[in-house]
């Protein structure tokens, strides 16, 4: 485990690639499981994508699949990752990551494919807009969302909670909470909608669009806390 781990402050100090892949370590091993040899891809896996693809790899992406590729946990446990011999072009753009429900791809544009550490776009996939749209400036801080986002999902009951935001309830700061550094991004389900990140020093919670909070602790009474500081209608809070 790593001993003082906080996780607003290692995410503050990213500022590339090796910092990225970093705070994804060091994440999984105060959150998850530590990182090991063989939880991503090998060299010879990697270069039979690209031979598949007849097109280069980013080396975001590269680096990514050969440090957890094969981490269902920090990757694919509500949305999916998808395994090097699923990676496929599809409307000028290499996808990589699906909704549960394939309502939702993400992506990188053909013409950045020989980048370092792309852009990533993304697009609805069930007819309501096959237009990709921005979501996050580098492939390397859209792996940290994912990291962050399929944590939400990995822990049992005791540890997570979600409940709806009422009408004009503003989440703020919630106290003891810092805003994480990762920019605002599209909340893919709803248009013009974004996803904030907020993290105390073993809860993290999610708001989407305004509308909803998803929570998850590192212990039952870390998330407790959560309830008491934004308190509500948390849907497995004991009755």
């Amino acid at each position: 485990m790593t001993e003082g781990f906080d996780v607003a402050a290692e995410l503050a100090a990213v500022a590339g690639r090796a910092d990225a892949w970093r705070f994804v370590e060091r994440f999984a091993a105060h959150w998850r499981e530590p990182v090991r040899a063989g939880d991503g891809f090998g060299f010879e896996e990697l270069t039979e994508a690209e031979h598949r693809l007849r097109s280069p790899l980013p080396t975001a992406l590269w680096e990514a699949y050969a440090l957890v590729g094969r981490r269902a946990d920090l990757t694919s446990v509500q949305d999916c990752l998808l395994p090097l011999e699923h990676l496929q072009i599809d409307d000028g753009a290499l996808v990589f990551r699906v909704e549960n429900q394939g309502v939702a791809e993400w992506a990188v544009r053909r013409e950045h494919l020989a980048d370092d550490d792309p852009p990533v776009v993304f697009r609805r996939a069930d007819g309501a807009s096959d237009a990709w749209r921005p979501f996050l400036d580098r492939f390397s801080t859209a792996c940290i969302e994912m990291v962050l986002s399929e944590s939400l999902f990995a822990h049992q009951e005791p540890l997570s909670d979600n409940r709806p935001l009422a009408e004009s309830e503003a989440v703020g700061e919630p106290p003891g909470f810092r805003r994480l550094a990762l920019p605002e991004y599209p909340m893919w389900a709803v248009e013009g909608c974004v996803v904030r990140w907020f993290a105390s020093p073993d809860a993290l919670v999610r708001e989407d669009a305004g509308a909803w909070l998803w929570a998850v602790g590192r212990t039952a009474s870390a998330l407790h806390s959560v309830r008491l500081s934004l308190p509500g209608d948390w849907l497995a809070e004991p009755s």
